[in-house]
């Protein structure tokens, strides 16, 4: 790769164009005081201020996010004079656009993807004031070889409730949510959006293109081989109208575990029929099993869940314990080696809690099903 290009700063140089819109041109740069990567978004003021007031806003709400999934910011440089320069830092991975064009995602992975882009959205739709997207497609989401994912482009970024009228329409046609188109956003609105690249990952076309009941996009039809409950969370955030949308990142999460009870009760009508919870449940399994081998595998689920827990509690001690090495790092390498010390944190922790509810599930018997009337 080769960077050829100017000097920004006396620092990074300019390499390869990443992609160009119709006001700014992103970059590839090199750091030349760093050694590392990074991108540089670059616009030129020719009279249009509404688009510096985006670029400005971006790098505004970019500087206050604190993420492994978004990317920091670094400076603001303006060279030459009226050029304006956004530089941040570079995400591994490459886009879902570009690797979807190669081959199509699995469901296990288009489950993953859609997981990860929730936790993202939660973290951004949490804050006070909910930070929203406004433009959530598949070439905004940045798959790293390992599975992590990064949102980025925050060029439409909205950070707090605006003036009533006058405001910039943003989005991407095909994957913006109705409301968009009156100026109008919520949570919600990036939920549409998700949901909607999911559906355009799944099936290979734009959004736009797929078959519609009304104003709905006809997933059944569309999607028949699709697993029912991701089908059904999908069908669910593409709600057209708003107020019967999943509100939250978490309430979706809910509905990929059981569409019927996390849905808005409006909205069960456009929800395909559920794979029954009986066929999900854990519990329910170690009931079916005959006494007393039932007993003795809840015993050893329950030996495995208790050894699994400890397990993952002594491997965090031992991560907390190692957190003070940090202090002996170069300054310049802390951030991130607390951001993946972070990650690992989390990710036992989750097995903690998943540890937890095997073992709850060994030792519920009261979802044992129930005998035929006159049956003991």
């Amino acid at each position: 790769m080769a960077f050829d290009g100017p000097l920004l700063a006396g620092r990074f140089r300019l390499g390869p164009r990443l992609g160009r819109g119709s006001q700014a041109e992103t970059f590839i740069a090199r750091d030349e005081k760093e050694k590392t990567e990074v991108v540089v978004k670059r616009l030129k003021l020719t009279g249009a201020w509404k688009q510096f007031d985006l670029l400005e806003r971006e790098a505004k709400v970019l500087g206050q996010l604190r993420h492994p999934g978004i990317p920091r910011y670094l400076q603001t440089i303006e060279e030459p004079v009226g050029t304006f320069n956004l530089v941040m830092q570079r995400m591994p991975g490459e886009d879902l656009r570009e690797l979807t064009a190669r081959r199509r995602l699995s469901m296990i992975e288009l489950r993953d993807v859609l997981v990860r882009a929730l936790e993202l959205c939660d973290y951004l739709h949490a804050r006070t004031p909910p930070v929203i997207h406004r433009d959530i497609k598949p070439s905004n989401l940045v798959r790293a070889p390992d599975g992590k994912l990064a949102l980025v482009d925050f060029g439409g970024v909205l950070d707090a409730a605006r003036e009533r009228g006058g405001s910039t329409m943003v989005g991407t046609f095909g994957y913006m949510a109705p409301e968009q188109l009156h100026g109008q956003c919520t949570p919600a609105t990036d939920l549409f959006a998700l949901g909607a690249t999911i559906v355009a990952l799944a099936g290979g076309v734009e959004p736009e293109d797929v078959p519609r009941k009304g104003l709905r996009m006809d997933l059944a039809k569309h999607l028949p081989a699709l697993d029912p409950d991701l089908r059904a969370a999908l069908a669910a955030m593409t709600e057209p109208e708003p107020e019967k949308r999943p509100q939250r990142a978490r309430d979706v999460i809910k509905l990929l575990a059981d569409p019927r009870r996390a849905a808005p009760e409006r909205a069960l009508s456009t929800i395909a029929p559920a794979t029954p919870a009986r066929h999900r449940n854990p519990a329910r399994m170690f009931a079916a099993l005959p006494e007393p081998l039932g007993a003795l595998v809840r015993l050893g689920v329950v030996g495995f869940s208790v050894s699994g827990w400890v397990a993952m509690l002594g491997l965090r001690f031992a991560l907390f314990m190692m957190t003070w090495w940090v202090l002996v790092l170069p300054a310049r390498r802390r951030p991130s080696v607390r951001e993946s010390v972070r990650d690992v944190d989390q990710l036992l922790g989750d097995g903690q809690h998943g540890f937890t509810d095997l073992a709850r599930a060994a030792l519920r018997r009261s979802d044992r099903p129930a005998l035929p009337p006159g049956e003991s």
